[in-house]
């Protein structure tokens, strides 16, 4: 497992240590659990479940991951909260463990599908012209 995916699992626990052992008014509690609530849970979720393996070769890119973990982040965020509100159980203590259990769950498992990114394989005797149309002669000999 890759230091990303560790990084991830234990986000959360790092975000609900910071609320339950530091005084409420301090700075790092506000910039450890905002940076969790903002970015983390979305990462997670897009993580496992984009198939393959992502580079990074363009900005694009990562202003994509970024939009998409922000908004997972924030969705995950309301899906978890809304239920601990209208129940009357709401405590920022709950709604983090509950986010940093999803986070690490999601982080820890292995991406669905398995192999689903590699490209199917020819037969070694295809031709490589006709390969991924269904034809087995060449497009010019209709």
């Amino acid at each position: 497992m890759t230091t990303t995916r560790w990084g991830l699992a234990l986000s959360g626990w790092v975000a609900l240590a910071a609320v339950t052992l530091l005084p409420d008014a301090l700075v790092l509690r506000a910039v450890v659990t905002t940076a969790f609530l903002l970015v983390c849970p979305g990462l997670a979720a897009s993580r496992w479940a984009r198939p393959g393996r992502r580079r990074f070769t363009d900005r694009t890119a990562v202003l994509e991951t970024g939009v998409l973990a922000l908004t997972l982040s924030l969705s995950a965020a309301v899906l978890v909260v809304e239920p601990l509100f209208l129940s009357g159980t709401f405590t920022v203590t709950r709604a983090l463990l509950v986010l940093a259990a999803v986070t690490s769950v999601l982080a820890l498992l292995p991406r669905p599908g398995g192999d689903r990114h590699r490209e199917p394989q020819t037969a070694p005797d295809a031709d490589p012209s006709t390969a991924g149309t269904g034809r087995s002669e060449p497009p010019d000999a209709e």
